[in-house]
Formats: C-alpha cells, sequence, structure tokens
C-alpha cells in the first residue's frame, strides 16, 4: 500500500487508474461466483446468465453460471416451467395442424365413463399463465399435451433440455385437477367448427426419476435447472436469430404471441405475476429496458427467469435466477448485482 501511495503522489493518473481498477473489482466481483456467494450467504442459490452480442451480422452468445448451476435440478421451479407447457402445447397444435384460435374442450374418464370438465381457448390459457401465473391453465396445458409426451417429445436434449421433467399439475379440485392416472379425451375445435378428439393415458413412467429429481417427490416431481430456463428463453426471444436446428416448432404469430400477448391479451412482456428482478436495481440501470420474464414462488422457493432488451446501451441478456427463500429479496440482490457486472462489461 505504501508503493501505490508514493505512485500516486508522484502519478496521478496513474492513480486513478489503479482505483478505478479495485473499485470495479469490488463491485463486479470478478465471477459469477464471487458476486452470488456474496449475497445472503445463508440461503442456497442457482444462476445462469446469457449474454447476447452481435458479431459479424451473427448472434452469439455468452454463457455463464453460477458453480454448478449449468445442470443441477435439486430446487423447486415453481412456476418458472409453465413456459415449457405453452410451448409444448403449441408444437403439438402444430403437429396436429390446428390453428392457434382453436378452444379446447376437456373430459377425463372414470368407472367406464367420460365426464365433461371444462373448456378453454389457447389464447386464453396462454395468457393467463402470464397475467396471473395461472395454476389453472398451467394443468390444463399439461393435461392437453400429457406427461408421456412432454417428456419424451419435449423435454429432450435436443430441444435444449437433459435434465428437466414435468410430471404433475399445480392444482388439486375438479374439473381441472390433472389426475394422471384417468384418461384423458380434448376435444380441439377450430373457428370454423372443425374438431379433432385426442386421448392419452400415462404410461407410468417416472421422467421425474430418470432426470434426477429430488425436491418434493423424486418420482412425480417437477425439475429443470437455471441453465434450461435460460435456453428456453433464450430460444423464444431469438426465435429469428439462431439457427433453424434450434428454433422451437412455432409459427411467427405464435412467438409473438409468448412474447407479447397482444389484443388484450398477455405475454411475456409484463410486469406482472412477480417480477422480482425488474423490482431490484436492474431498472435503475436499465430504465427504458423492455423486460420479458416469467417468475415463480412457493412457501420456500422464488425464482426469476428473464431477459432484459435495452436499446440505449444496446444491451441484452437473459437472467435465470433461483433462491430457496419464500421472499424475492435474494432474488431481486442478485439481478442487481448481476446487471451492473453486465453493465460493466
Amino acid at each position: 500500500m505504501n508503493q501505490i501511495a508514493i505512485l500516486c503522489r508522484k502519478i496521478p493518473a496513474l492513480c486513478a487508474c489503479i482505483f478505478a481498477l479495485v473499485f470495479q473489482d469490488r463491485m463486479c466481483g470478478g465471477s459469477l461466483d464471487s458476486i452470488i456467494d456474496s449475497i445472503d450467504p445463508d440461503i442456497s442459490k442457482w444462476a445462469s446468465l446469457v449474454i447476447a452480442h452481435n458479431t459479424e451480422g451473427q448472434t452469439e452468445f455468452d454463457w455463464h453460471y453460477y458453480r454448478n448451476s449449468r445442470e443441477t435440478v435439486d430446487f423447486w421451479p415453481a412456476s418458472t416451467i409453465k413456459i415449457y407447457t405453452v410451448v409444448a402445447a403449441l408444437e403439438y397444435l402444430n403437429e396436429l395442424k390446428r390453428p392457434l384460435d382453436s378452444t379446447l374442450v376437456f373430459e377425463r374418464q372414470t368407472d367406464d365413463l367420460w365426464h365433461l370438465d371444462t373448456a378453454r381457448t389457447m389464447r386464453e390459457m396462454i395468457s393467463e399463465v402470464f397475467r396471473r401465473s395461472s395454476n389453472e391453465d398451467y394443468s390444463l396445458l399439461l393435461r392437453f399435451v400429457g406427461i408421456d409426451r412432454i417428456n419424451t417429445q419435449f423435454l429432450i436434449p435436443e430441444k435444449g433440455f437433459p435434465h428437466s421433467a414435468l410430471m404433475r399439475d399445480y392444482v388439486t379440485h375438479r374439473p381441472i385437477v390433472y389426475e394422471n392416472t384417468e384418461p384423458q379425451r380434448i376435444h380441439i375445435i377450430t373457428s370454423q367448427q372443425e374438431s379433432m378428439t385426442l386421448t392419452h393415458t400415462w404410461s407410468g413412467i417416472s421422467f421425474a426419476e430418470q432426470r434426477g429429481a429430488t425436491i418434493l417427490s423424486s418420482k412425480t416431481g417437477n425439475c429443470t435447472s437455471t441453465a434450461e430456463l435460460a435456453e428456453c428463453m433464450r430460444r423464444i426471444m431469438f426465435h429469428e436469430s439462431i439457427p433453424e436446428a434450434e428454433r422451437y416448432q412455432l409459427t411467427n404469430a405464435q412467438v409473438d404471441a409468448i412474447r407479447y400477448g397482444g389484443g388484450g391479451l398477455y405475454g411475456l412482456e409484463n410486469k406482472e405475476a412477480g417480477p422480482y428482478a425488474w423490482e431490484s436495481d436492474l431498472k435503475k440501470i436499465f430504465p427504458k429496458a423492455r423486460y420479458f420474464h416469467k417468475a415463480g414462488m412457493i412457501s420456500n422457493y422464488t425464482l426469476d427467469v428473464a431477459y432484459i432488451a435495452d436499446e440505449n446501451s444496446n444491451t441484452r441478456f437473459i437472467l435465470s435466477l433461483a433462491a430457496k427463500t419464500g421472499k424475492g429479496d435474494t432474488i431481486r440482490k442478485m439481478a442487481g448485482a448481476l446487471a451492473r457486472w453486465v453493465h460493466s462489461q
């Protein structure tokens, strides 16, 4: 320190540079590990960060992970995984050659009898998942796709999901609950009154157990990683920029419905249903940024996966954050610290 002080007296410019570097290192923490470790040290945390930048006309992505967040699934994903059912349901609708403006009628079989439960439009279910994080509409989307299909056709490594599994809905009441042992029948009705009927029954395979779920239930739990949540957001928000092989099988209109909603309906671009990351210093650093997100919270876990696009600074990045706490403060601190780190790059 004496040598630095002598240099400072003799070379003021060098002094300013030295202290600027020291200050920057303290603010940025030097690495994702040191940044996140310093926040609420007694609380378990997971984080993945994706920074997008253009190189010679191509969009490239820098990935950063907090410790082993790239593959760990030892937390409850809460409502963040509802975005998976939205994409999976739309891909299935396309495979069936049914339009986005379709109505789904749900039935279930018990004692050899079919019971009519409810009906929803596809647009309504998607909007409610983002507007109020609807457990009912998430459950119906899962009922539509089915446990076997979503885990063997969508939540697969080729689509960016090597460790994810969805096994359970989030309601317990009729007429919405997805009792997975009951046969399901769904009628898809278009605005032209064309109808198609699907049936499916869960095979009994525990995809959660195969993929390492440990929270709530290793056999019927839901699991994912913060990296896979970030990857899902990346494929949605950069649909036009990524290689065709990486794109979800969605039309441009469907991608826009997920991103923006429209016509009074909601998409990812909103500050409803727990915008924990936005409520941090992030909005002070990027006050005019566009904010797209899906959050989640239960009694002892809080999460937010968010895409931030700031035209003023030409900054685009994805935060995928989870903390073992039933309060949003830790997520807010993580988001603010990472936003400062991104801004300093």
